[in-house]
């Protein structure tokens, strides 16, 4: 038991510190286990054939294909195009939007699509998209603990209680068995961010110019290349303009032509002005000794830049992308993409190295630079999750309503006890491939493996838990407790303690950890499980303190330009508000 509580606590610090990818630290825990004798390599290896990770997986494909029909995009851009009406109305209408989807879509995914809207939303109605965005990740957050499927969190209490020992008397659940705590929840939730998100959140600028919010002012500007000049006739390349003196030339403007691609290996004539980007000393070295002119002592924004050809947006790195860890000098970025990164911003962090040479990690934010056609098609990457509206007219194909008919057919199957949650989840993700919904390539693509691999890797702490008797020590002074104080107390308790650990931890390994002490104190109580599985469902699902708790909380962070003194702010009311309608409702609607 000690040596499995110390691995819990280097876990748990681990975790925190979000130094490591979570899914290599719960390996690398998974390797103690098994070195430690904690469990055996059977039970190791037990979580990848686990059914709620199959089904999480499987669902991973389900809802790939729905965003791939194209309806919830239409739906999205429906929304953020609600001008005329009042702000709130249209703020709420797309909050109450991704929060329903995200009761039958990964929560990821649903922040993914509807975050363009947002910031397209605040920039029509004229206020800071840093009032929106964190109350649409809390949004789509109530939004999943409303069915099963919604989000992994159910899944997984839903597998472990029907693994736990059959004298536990515990069972699985159906796909709307948390609707009705949860739609309740949800409306709660939504007053909440709808009456108070506004008030709570700062108005910071954000998205209304893009070289500002970068501090991008001091290190891009524009010189001209007069005929006396030494750079006339000699390309970038030839002159080391890079390495000599940390410059990018990002545009050659030549009378009304605008020259952005192949620019190492094109002559600056007489008269051309470049668009250079670099720290101050540098662009007064390199006008110095070219004697070039500076056309303005005014810093370029962001309409110098912007024009029908070339354009300046923002790209977020998305969980699923193969550049992680990558710095990009060695993506090779601008010859593979065809646009510049003009300047990298991490969450939480202050970039103090060359931008070239900076390892990119999931959500960080690139301001890019270069052809409009080549940013749209860096947009629509799967690397990629663009931040701003995109004005690429939405349609859909003829066969647009087969994915929703699957996406019913899968809810259908499974809630009319028809299948088992893992069945339906496996017929609705081949339906989808074998329909053409998505190539076989793409449904390998929409499965979030880090998600995968954490599950899988957790779910033997809960067997160590009980190998080794900790779990029922920890039941045990739960349940004495109890005696004295009643099973509301210890509930009250569940509840606060797996919503506190999920701020610091991710939602399924909280879960992982508490469903075991569940288990134990309300058989040492002598009482029924349910309403203690729902509490630690619920309480898992309810991460509003920390950017690192939740997916979710984490896109936002960048594009909101929030610290972390915000999530506190708008959080820890909603943490309380939740902590006590769970302890007094989840007993009634699921008694002892």
């Amino acid at each position: 038991m000690i040596l499995l509580l110390v691995i819990l606590v280097l876990l748990v610090i681990a975790f925190a510190m979000d130094r490591w990818p979570i899914d290599l630290v719960a390996l690398v825990s998974l390797c103690a286990l098994l070195a430690g004798d904690l469990v055996s390599p059977q039970e190791a290896i037990a979580g990848f054939s686990n059914p709620a990770v199959i089904t999480v997986m499987m669902m991973f494909i389900v809802s790939e294909g729905l965003v791939k029909s194209g309806l919830v995009d239409l739906l999205a851009n429906w929304i953020a195009g609600l001008a005329g009406r009042s702000s709130g109305m249209a703020s709420m209408s797309l909050l109450t939007l991704a929060g329903t989807l995200s009761a039958f879509i990964n929560n990821t995914a649903s922040v993914a699509i509807f975050m363009p809207g947002a910031i397209h939303l605040a920039k029509q109605y004229r206020f800071s998209p840093s009032k929106l965005l964190l109350p649409l990740s809390y949004a789509c957050i109530f939004g999943g603990t409303c069915t099963l499927i919604g989000t992994s969190t159910n899944l997984l209490v839903h597998a472990m209680a029907e693994q736990l020992p059959p004298e536990v008397g515990a069972h699985g659940f159906g796909v709307f068995d948390f609707a009705i705590f949860g739609v309740p929840l949800f409306f709660l939730g939504m007053a909440y961010v709808f009456f108070f998100g506004h008030r709570l959140l700062p108005s910071r600028s954000v998205s209304t110019s893009l070289t500002r919010s970068y501090d991008m002012s001091a290190f891009l500007t524009e010189v001209k290349v007069p005929s006396s000049s030494r750079l006339v006739g000699k390309t970038p390349l030839e002159e080391q303009l890079s390495e000599r003196f940390r410059l990018n030339v990002l545009e050659i403007r030549r009378g009304g032509e605008h020259i952005s691609q192949n620019l190492r290996h094109t002559p600056m004539l007489a008269d051309d002005t470049l668009i250079i980007r670099g720290a101050t000393q540098d662009i007064v070295s390199f006008r110095q000794q070219y004697g070039l002119l500076l056309l303005t002592d005014i810093k370029l924004r962001d309409s110098n830049l912007a024009d029908e050809n070339n354009i300046l947006a923002e790209v977020q790195l998305s969980p699923m992308s193969a550049l992680e860890n990558q710095s990009l000098k060695e993506i090779d970025f601008r010859r593979r993409y065809g646009c510049f990164v003009l300047a990298v911003k991490k969450p939480g962090e202050t970039i103090r190295d060359k931008v070239a040479m900076i390892p990119l990690r999931r959500w960080d934010t690139l301001l890019v630079y270069g052809p409009r056609v080549r940013i749209e098609a860096l947009q629509q990457m799967e690397d990629f999750v663009s931040l701003e509206e995109q004005n690429i007219r939405l349609s859909l194909s003829r066969t647009w309503w087969i994915s929703p008919a699957i996406v019913l057919a899968v809810v259908a199957l499974a809630s009319f006890g028809l299948t088992s949650i893992l069945e339906a989840s496996i017929y609705g993700a081949v339906a989808m491939i074998a329909t053409g919904r998505l190539r076989i390539q793409e449904a390998y693509r929409a499965v979030n493996w880090t998600v995968i691999f954490l599950i899988a890797a957790v779910l033997p702490f809960g067997t160590a838990m009980e190998n080794t008797g900790l779990a029922e020590v920890i039941g045990n002074g739960l349940a004495a407790s109890g005696q004295a104080l009643g099973p509301f107390f210890v509930l009250s308790l569940i509840y606060l303690a797996t919503s506190l650990l999920t701020e610091i931890m991710s939602n399924n390994s909280t879960v992982v950890l508490m469903v075991p002490v569940a288990a134990s104190v309300a058989m040492g109580l002598g009482v029924d499980v349910t309403p203690f599985l729902f509490a630690v469902a619920f309480g898992g699902s309810s991460s509003f303190l920390t950017p690192m708790g939740y997916n979710t909380n984490a896109m936002v962070l960048a594009p909101g330009g929030y610290s972390f003194r915000d999530y506190v702010r708008l959080g820890w009311p909603l943490k309380v508000i939740f902590w006590i309608v769970s302890t007094l409702m989840i007993p009634i609607i699921w008694p002892f």
